[in-house]
């Protein structure tokens, strides 16, 4: 399958598992991921036992889309790991040139294990200033392997600040502290904003699943109370008010409010991520906790509902 594939795609999954630092094939990754979404579709659809080729379909495209959701999870958390410990990478770097070391082996000696994705990639900058390329050349070897705007970023401001003469020592520290302070006050702003995720997350996997599932059974029950209602046909054209009867099924307004459930959490999930940390993907890993709260509430409520209110729906 992984053949049939557009360019395009195979391209930027070649990317996501060059930044995920996975050894992993894309075409490997690719085939199995598409095979277990066609399997699992196909199993929950038939137990189910709704409409087999439209629902499962559905279904394997979402645990496919699913797949590359954790894929960039993967991406983003090796991200975050390597902005939160850039500036003290910097840092180390500049206690190395102040040393007496010159750039290369400044940059080499930077490299410890604990700075995990990072570590490999200052071993990479540090062997092409050994075999002869400028620091500004080498330092384009810091974001091959790894997506962060702010290592980009910083690497466009070291190189910019080396070519009009700047000092390393300066330029590594500087950095570091603006990160540092950068840090501080993203913490600060998400602190404050945290109330509107918790509202949206209420909200989502809630308020809307209770709301649902009341709404669903007060229609069912209306509808089977007008059909029990005898109105004489004299009455019943001054009256419109007094005829319940409502073209509806029950399998009918299940699956639309599971349906608005499902997407509800989603984009409740894409906000939460976009609120907190600025990136819709950020919140890919809270769908399927937002999504399966969302269903545990709308069926108790159902349950509840319709135990309390056996006695007056028809039977």
């Amino acid at each position: 399958m992984y053949k049939l594939m557009p360019q395009w795609y195979k391209k930027k999954i070649k990317n996501l598992m060059t930044y995920s630092g996975s050894n992993t094939d894309p075409a490997m990754f690719c085939n199995y991921s598409l095979s277990i979404s066609a399997a699992l579709g196909f199993v929950v659809s038939y137990l189910i036992n709704v409409d087999l080729f439209f629902f499962w379909a559905v279904l394997t495209a979402g645990i496919f889309g699913l797949f590359h959701g954790f894929l960039l999870l993967a991406v983003d958390k090796r991200t975050k790991f390597v902005e939160s410990i850039l500036p003290d990478v910097l840092q180390i770097i500049a206690a190395n040139v102040r040393s007496g070391f010159i750039p290369s082996r400044a940059i080499l000696l930077s490299a410890r294990k604990e700075f995990g994705p990072l570590s490999e990639a200052i071993r990479n900058v540090g062997k092409e200033m050994l075999t002869g390329r400028s620091l500004q050349e080498s330092l384009d070897e810091f974001t091959k392997t790894i997506k962060s705007d702010i290592l980009e970023r910083t690497v466009i401001l070291l190189k910019k600040g080396t070519i009009s003469g700047g000092q390393l020592v300066s330029l590594f520290e500087e950095t570091a502290r603006d990160m540092r302070r950068r840090e501080t006050i993203k913490k600060e702003v998400t602190a404050n904003i945290l109330m509107y995720a918790i509202f949206i997350g209420f909200a989502g996997c809630v308020g809307a699943p209770l709301l649902y599932g009341l709404s669903s059974h007060l229609v069912m029950t209306i509808g089977s109370m007008g059909e029990d209602i005898y109105i004489p046909e004299d009455y019943s054209s001054n009256l419109p008010l007094m005829n319940f009867g409502i073209e509806v099924s029950p399998e009918f307004l299940l699956w639309f409010s599971v349906a608005a459930i499902a997407i509800t959490t989603i984009f409740s999930g894409i906000l939460i991520g976009l609120i907190g940390s600025g990136k819709e993907k950020a919140g890919i890993k809270y769908i399927p906790i937002l999504m399966a709260i969302s269903f545990v509430v709308f069926y108790t409520t159902r349950l509840v509902v319709g135990s309390l209110f056996a006695a007056i729906i028809p039977s």
